[in-house]
């Protein structure tokens, strides 16, 4: 898991995600709950919430939601922007293995918080908790890194200006037997001309044909009901193959 690096950008996530729709996504998902759930799900479950971008949406569309995330530094964001506001509520649970005592009418997890689960022994571990977690007709709704023809590799980089000056460059390698994409990275965050905070750090994300996640969707005692693809953020299409970050659409197996 990444929650390292995620401590380590907590500050600047919101930042690096500016270009994200995160109201149009929230209004994709509520579609989808409304093609695959018979009721309006009242109770929602964020995994790898992040900074609470999505849950604090959805609490404000009438939602009952709480977030888990392993990043101690992600959740004190989180915290933060909903500061008086009993929902959402964010918790500090591994997506591996995690008990809340409760369960929810569907489940989410986006932003490729799935694809920092690495083994096959973490996603089915982390789908078993999904299922103790749905209610019986309850569905998951997750981005996964699909296997596509042509990996990215090489260097790269992130650039923002404002309100914070922050360079992130990164060298991606692919492993085709451990279907991990590794990235080496080195950021900055300047105040002026001085550098305020860097670090080097290395993380990977694993990537999942859509047969292999059936199949272990299945040894998790769950379906896997539809693959879809988003790249406009507003309908579901067909699902191409050349999609790096489908959404997939699962349930407990009856």
């Amino acid at each position: 898991m990444a929650a390292d690096l995620f401590d380590q950008i907590a500050d600047y996530y919101d930042l690096l995600q500016e270009d994200v729709d995160y109201t149009a996504e929230c209004m994709l998902l509520e579609k989808v709950f409304s093609r695959f759930l018979h009721r309006h799900p009242t109770a929602l479950l964020d995994l790898g919430c992040g900074t609470g971008n999505h849950a604090l949406i959805f609490s404000k569309r009438g939602h009952r939601v709480t977030g888990i995330d392993s990043s101690a530094g992600m959740l004190r964001v989180a915290r933060a922007k909903s500061r008086g506001r009993p929902n959402p509520a964010f918790v500090r649970r591994d997506m591996r293995r995690f008990d809340l005592g409760r369960t929810f009418d569907a489940a989410i997890s986006m932003d490729g918080a799935y694809t920092h689960l690495l083994t096959e022994r973490d996603i089915v571990s982390h789908l078993r908790a999904v299922r103790r977690h749905l209610s019986p007709d309850g569905v998951y709704v997750f981005e996964f890194a699909q296997a596509v023809k042509v990996e990215t590799e090489g260097p790269g980089w992130i650039y923002r200006e404002a309100p914070v000056r922050i360079l992130w460059l990164y060298d991606l390698a692919f492993d085709r037997r451990r279907h991990l994409l590794t990235a080496k990275n080195r950021f900055f965050a300047f105040d002026g001309d001085r550098v305020r905070r860097t670090f080097v750090n290395t993380y990977a994300t694993r990537v999942t044909s859509v047969r292999t996640l059936r199949t272990l969707l299945a040894r998790a005692g769950m379906r896997l009901v539809g693959v879809y693809t988003t790249s406009d953020g507003t309908e579901l299409r067909t699902l191409r193959r050349d999609d790096p970050l489908p959404l997939a659409i699962a349930r407990p197996a009856r």
